[in-house]
């Protein structure tokens, strides 16, 4: 009897070993980015955030699949946006950032850095949406106020690479270290009135394909949830 129950116990062992190769799962984790920002006019700023991100996908033998998002916040100075036919040079603001996107990544099973760690590398399209606040600006003209903020609607696309822990199932909360490089450029830009935080009123919408561009470099440290 014994004998049979360790058998039984190993089959199970080993079913729920391969159960994560072939799952859904959950990821999450805390990242740091470095940018450099594009404004109009030729003006530049370098920016750092703080921020979090997740990703929910399907995993192969070799590819995973997941859908993406990445949110983080950073002050900016020193970047000219026009809006509604002003040009709006901002001294100081703040930086608010969320993106999201599929992501295939592959691991390369055959590069092992560490015991049970393997690296892995993806890329994949992204859509992101940034907001200034702006606190001390100069304006061109009368219609940008202080309860304003910009909004821009930005595509580009993400390169990711790192390093996943590989354990039996996902149970166990494997860790992901993760660098993250994407380019984004503006499409749109809206003017939002933020004097209203229960309702959003926007002012004006418009073309902005000369307004925020950028490199974003981040770092990211998580681990899989369920």
């Amino acid at each position: 009897m014994r004998i049979l129950t360790t058998i039984f116990f190993f089959l199970l062992l080993n079913i729920t070993a391969h159960a994560y190769r072939y799952d859904f799962s959950l990821k999450g984790g805390f990242s740091q980015t470095w940018a450099s920002l594009n404004g109009t006019n030729g003006t530049a700023d370098e920016m750092h955030g703080t921020g979090f991100n997740t990703h929910f996908g399907y995993k192969w033998k070799y590819f995973e699949l997941t859908f993406s998002s990445y949110i983080y916040w950073g002050s900016i100075e020193d970047l000219a946006f026009q809006a509604r036919g002003e040009t709006i040079n901002i001294d100081e603001g703040t930086f608010r950032h969320v993106s999201f996107g599929p992501i295939l990544r592959y691991q390369f099973r055959g590069v092992q850095p560490f015991k049970n760690w393997f690296l892995f590398a993806g890329l994949g399209p992204v859509w992101s949406l940034q907001t200034i606040k702006v606190d001390e600006f100069r304006s061109s003209g009368p219609l940008y106020t202080s309860n304003d903020k910009l909004a821009f609607e930005s595509t580009g696309g993400s390169l990711v690479f790192g390093l996943e822990e590989d354990l039996p199932y996902k149970e166990m909360h494997p860790v992901i270290i993760e660098f993250i490089y994407s380019y984004k450029k503006s499409q749109e830009v809206s003017v939002v009135d933020a004097s209203d935080f229960v309702e959003t009123n926007i002012l004006s919408t418009e073309e902005a394909t000369q307004d925020l561009s950028g490199h974003f470099f981040g770092i990211s440290i998580g681990f899989t949830v369920f």
